[in-house]
């Protein structure tokens, strides 16, 4: 990855916290959230313009002018800055993609410099400002330009505090020369007054190493000869001379301060901008270190699919080995496929476990959801979330980023009450939506709760029998009423609106969570609330299985399915026409695939598998169980696509191919 893209990435994770940082801003003003956002536009600033984003440059520096009037009590924040700061976010995002957003990005600072002006017009009489007067000392790592920081934005960024002397300290080669060529050999000596405080002058130099600057507070002409000063730089009578008559000049009032004072971060000794190059060789090997014992590498989901698709196709290569080899295999060698089977499993679990990433990536954009679409129906929301830290397959999470804001958006319209309505039925002004997710074996379960009105079954009828969809007289099942409203172009909604009413929601929610082995159940109490429930499989690619065999043919089951098997004749299954067993006192129902798959032969006898799914059991009946085997899944073509009791296909270790089952729509 070049620095240029490094950057990229960088700055899209930093607009992630930024966003967060923006919206805990929203539910409680903090200054400590407001110095976050501050630190988030000012670290996207800095390196911005060095890597060609001009406008990122622009854009993030008058956003970053605007909260430093906000953390100055210049200015108190308000919705409309929130609002515009989160668009700027947006455009901020679409400029570091290379969209053509300049025009919007330019409106946005009209916005801004209309907030400025009515804010210079509130200030009235703050009276003269103080101006302070520092020394800044800078020595920075020769490779600074390689961490993504641009030192020349650093100096600039320092002339913006205030009225700048600099002293430029070994330059053995020409300082333009160092900056074209990104390798900075000189070290500065600079003499600031500004009306800055010493934290806001500290803040310029966030992302450099406590070695690389010291900033001193003048607070006597006699700092130049101080010990304190003499620690970092040894100068002659003549320099000093040279820097009192400069610091005279900058701050007129120097001559009235006491005695000198060098504020600097406790422990930050001689050591710290030291110019002993054993010193400065072993703070850089420690920060190596540390970054060795916590590191983290970006890696391009381009090359994890590759990996996984390596490791896909060798579990297809170790099962058809195991096939060539059958039965008549010497110890020695079936001791070898033992091994390699088992550094198979090793080799899938350590690929799987690069791509799971938490739930927690998507929070900040359920939030800006929720916040937009509360906000365009007059609502109000509280949203909660337990179980974040929940880890999915990324390409999953990809997928199911759509679905999840579908389910929230019909919560939100459909479901939460207006807060007049909350309060005349006794319930809290702001309506709960709560995401929570969770660990099951190798499934991992989501639910979106809310307290709203939960689905109105009378209005989904009448509007199924007004499409069509129902019949007038007849009666129908909850289930069978929700299945009607996860029907393509069924919608309750009374007009179109921006947030619902064109019939594309719950059937593209089924659609996508079926697209990827999912399930989505729901349940329900009027005048409650509503639960969405998702269930989903930890990784799309590999999966372990139980190879049926009926009439010839081969099917998968997958085995975190399968509850229990047992054999048992056909003239007993088919003893009585409720086609039930019994099984630890319950009856349930069975499908015999043979029957299913329109083959009226059958043997003496079959095996009977209870399927176990979402705790729903029913069973299967096949001719007889093959064996276990790891296979890769494979998605369905457009042929196969809407037979709902396959849920995809793999390749056998012979070469020939197997549909997956989905039991339970057998039953269907």
């Amino acid at each position: 990855m070049d620095f240029q893209q490094e950057y990229i990435e960088e700055a899209k994770q930093v607009l992630k916290s930024l966003e967060h940082s923006l919206l805990e801003l929203e539910k409680s003003p903090d200054p400590d959230q407001v110095n976050n956002v501050y630190r988030y536009l000012h670290t996207i600033k800095g390196s911005a313009g060095m890597f060609g984003y001009d406008h990122v440059e622009r854009l993030s520096h008058e956003l970053e002018d605007l909260f430093s009037d906000v953390r100055d009590g210049i200015r108190q924040q308000d919705d409309f800055m929130l609002d515009l700061t989160l668009h700027a976010v947006d455009i901020l995002r679409d400029l570091l993609d290379g969209k053509d957003v300049v025009r919007e990005s330019e409106k946005i600072i009209e916005s801004i410099a209309t907030i400025k002006g009515t804010a210079a017009s509130g200030k009235g009489g703050r009276g003269a400002e103080v101006v302070n007067g520092y020394v800044v000392i800078l020595r920075p790592d020769e490779n600074i330009y390689k961490r993504g920081i641009n030192f020349q934005g650093v100096l600039d960024d320092i002339q913006e505090l205030g009225v700048c002397e600099f002293m430029i300290h070994n330059e053995t080669v020409p300082f333009e020369r160092q900056l074209s060529e990104k390798r900075i050999t000189s070290w500065f000596e600079i003499i600031l007054a500004s009306t800055k405080s010493l934290d806001e002058v500290k803040e310029v130099f966030l992302f450099m190493k406590e070695a690389e600057y010291v900033v001193l507070a003048i607070t006597s002409i006699d700092l130049f000869s101080s010990a304190e000063y003499k620690a970092f730089i040894a100068l002659s009578p003549e320099m000093i001379d040279a820097r009192e008559r400069m610091a005279r000049q900058l701050i007129p009032t120097l001559s009235a301060l006491a005695e000198p004072s060098v504020v600097r971060d406790d422990a930050k000794t001689d050591d710290a901008v030291s110019v002993d190059d054993a010193d400065e060789e072993e703070q850089q090997t420690t920060t190596i270190k540390k970054s060795k014992r916590g590191g983290h590498v970006s890696v391009s989901t381009q090359k994890l699919d590759q990996l996984i698709n390596i490791v896909s196709e060798l579990v297809i290569f170790r099962s058809e080995i195991q096939h060539l080899m059958g039965n008549n295999q010497r110890p020695e060698i079936a001791e070898a496929i033992e091994k390699l089977e088992s550094l198979t499993l090793k080799l899938r679990d350590s690929a799987f476990n690069i791509r799971l990433v938490p739930l927690n990536i998507l929070n900040v954009k359920l939030q800006r959801l929720i916040r937009s679409v509360s906000k365009d129906l007059g609502k109000e929301i509280e949203f909660i979330t337990e179980g974040l830290d929940t880890e999915l397959d990324r390409s999953m999470i990809n997928a199911l980023e759509a679905p999840l804001m579908h389910i929230i958006r019909n919560a939100i319209d459909h479901g939460i009450e207006k807060p007049e309505e909350r309060e005349r039925r006794n319930k809290p002004r702001k309506g709960l939506l709560k995401f929570y997710s969770y660990n099951s074996g190798d499934h991992v379960f989501i639910q979106l709760q809310d307290d709203g009105n939960g689905i109105d079954f009378d209005k989904i009828k009448a509007k199924g029998i007004e499409k069509g969809l129902l019949n007038k007289g007849q009666q129908y099942s909850e289930k069978e009423l929700l299945n009607v409203m996860m029907s393509p172009g069924f919608s309750t909604a009374d007009k179109v609106t921006t947030v619902s009413g064109r019939g594309v929601g719950m059937d593209v929610v089924k659609k996508e969570i079926a697209a990827i082995r999912g399930d989505i159940e729901v349940s329900t109490e009027k005048g409650l609330g509503s639960i969405f429930t998702l269930r989903l499989p930890l990784t799309l690619t590999v999966l372990d299985t139980l190879v049926v065999n009926v009439n010839e043919s081969k099917y998968l089951i997958p085995i975190s399915e399968v509850e229990f098997c047992y054999q048992e004749t056909y003239t007993k299954l088919f003893a009585k026409k409720s086609r039930q067993v019994n099984y630890e006192g319950q009856l349930l129902p069975f499908v015999s695939l043979r029957e299913y798959f329109g083959d009226d032969s059958y043997p003496a006898e079959g095996t009977v598998i209870i399927i176990n799914k979402n705790d729903t059991r029913m069973a299967v009946v096949v001719d007889n169980i093959v064996g276990k085997l790891q296979t890769v899944y494979k998605p369905l073509n457009n042929i196969l696509q809407d037979v709902n009791c396959f849920s995809g296909a793999s390749i056998l270790g012979d070469g020939s191919m197997a549909l997956i089952l989905n039991a339970l729509k057998l039953n269907q």
